[in-house]
C-alpha cells in the first residue's frame, strides 16, 4: 500500500517542539505511517531527542526532490536559519519567528510541489512569528495568502473525533456580530463538511451554534438565530449538508454526544472551543481549515515554562501527525 509524505516541521525551538518530535518519531508505528520529511536544525532536532532521552533514526538529504525514502526512516533536511544568532530558550525571539517562518514556508513550497501531501507542524508561538516578521494575525491567514487561497478560511480543533469551526476567530469580541452574515455561516458550514469528508468521514453530522443565550428565546434575546443563522442553515440543507440546530451554547456539547453529531459551527472563537478543550485539552488537534492542503498540528502553544525538562506530553502531537496522515492521503 501507498502511504504519503508529509512535511514535518520543529515549530518553536524555544518550545517543546523538538521534544516532542523526538517522543512521537521514536514510536516506530508512528515513522511507517508516511515519508516523513523534517525540516529543521540538525542541531535542534539532536537536542530534542536529548531532552527526551529517545532517538528515532534518521537520513540527510540537501533535495527532496532527489528523496528515495527507506521505510520507517524520516529523511532530514536540515535548515540552519537565515540569522546566525544562536536561539535563546524558554522566550519569544525574533531569531525563533524567523526560524519558524522560513522552516514553515519550505513545507508549503513543499507540498505545492507535490512532494509531500501534507504538513505537520509542532507547536508555534504567535509572538515569536510577529517579531520575526509574520504581517498577518494568524499563521491560517498566511498560509493561505501563501497558497493562494481567496475563499473563507478558519482554523479548526478535533478532539475525540468532535470537529469545532468558528464564523469569526481572531477579532475583539464587539466585532462579531458585525462579521456575521447568512453568506458567512455558510461558507463555515460547507468548509467543515468538506474537510470532514477529506477526514474520511462520508456523510457528516453538523451542528451549528446559536449565537444569543438560550438561542435568542425566539428573538427575546436576539434576532440573529432567525434573521442569520437558521436563513445559513437552510441553504446548507438545500445543498444536501446534514446540519442541526441551532443549539445554544451552553447545551451544544451535550446534543453532540447524544445525537453522535462529528463538528460544530460556531459564532466566534471560544463559543464550543472551551467546551471541547476542556473535554481533552491533551489530545487536541488543530487543523489549518479551508487551505487546500492538509496542515494540523497539536492543540496547545510551545510551553516555554517546561522547556527542556522532558514533561511535555505527546498526546496531542501523535494525533496531529496521524489526523494529517489521514488528511493527505484522501488529497493524493
Amino acid at each position: 500500500m501507498t502511504i504519503p509524505s508529509i512535511a514535518l516541521v520543529l515549530g518553536d525551538p524555544a518550545g517543546v517542539g523538538p521534544e516532542l518530535v523526538a517522543k512521537v518519531l521514536s514510536q516506530e508505528e508512528n515513522r511507517e505511517k508516511a515519508n516523513i520529511a523534517i525540516i529543521a536544525d540538525r542541531d535542534e532536532l539532536e537536542k530534542g531527542m536529548k531532552i527526551a532521552g529517545l532517538r528515532f533514526p534518521y537520513e540527510e538529504a540537501d533535495d527532496i526532490a532527489k528523496v528515495a525514502f527507506k521505510p520507517g526512516v524520516p529523511v532530514l533536511l536540515h535548515h540552519k536559519g537565515s540569522h546566525p544568532a544562536p536561539f535563546e530558550y524558554g522566550v519569544a525571539t525574533e531569531q525563533s519567528g524567523v526560524y519558524m517562518l522560513e522552516t514553515l514556508k519550505k513545507a508549503v513550497d513543499m507540498t505545492l510541489a507535490g512532494y509531500t501531501s501534507g504538513i505537520c507542524f509542532a507547536p508555534l508561538n504567535k509572538q515569536a512569528m510577529h517579531k520575526g516578521g509574520l504581517k498577518y494575525r494568524d499563521e491560517l491567514h498566511w498560509f493561505a495568502d501563501l497558497t493562494n487561497f481567496k475563499d473563507f478560511a478558519c482554523e479548526l480543533n478535533v478532539v475525540d473525533g468532535i470537529w469545532a469551526s468558528r464564523v469569526t476567530s481572531h477579532i475583539p469580541f464587539k466585532d462579531i456580530v458585525a462579521n456575521l452574515s447568512v453568506e458567512t455561516v455558510l461558507d463555515c458550514i460547507e468548509l467543515l463538511n468538506r474537510t470532514l469528508k477529506q477526514a474520511g468521514i462520508a456523510n457528516p453530522k453538523i451542528a451549528v451554534q446559536a449565537l444569543n443565550p438560550h438561542g435568542g428565546e425566539g428573538g427575546l434575546f436576539g434576532d440573529e438565530e432567525i434573521t442569520i443563522i437558521k436563513p445559513a442553515m437552510e441553504k446548507a440543507r438545500e445543498k444536501g449538508i446534514d446540519v442541526y440546530g441551532p443549539f445554544p451554547a451552553d447545551t451544544t456539547l451535550k446534543a453532540v454526544q447524544d445525537q453522535k453529531l462529528n463538528g460544530v459551527v460556531s459564532m466566534y472563537h471560544d463559543q464550543f472551543a472551551s467546551a471541547i478543550k476542556m473535554l481533552g485539552f491533551e489530545r487536541g488537534v488543530t487543523v489549518q481549515g479551508g487551505v487546500p492542503i492538509a496542515i494540523a498540528t497539536a492543540n496547545h502553544g510551545t510551553a516555554y515554562n517546561i522547556y527542556g525538562q522532558n514533561l511535555a506530553s505527546p498526546s496531542a502531537f501523535h494525533n496531529a501527525l496521524e489526523l494529517t496522515v489521514n488528511m493527505a492521503k484522501n488529497a493524493r
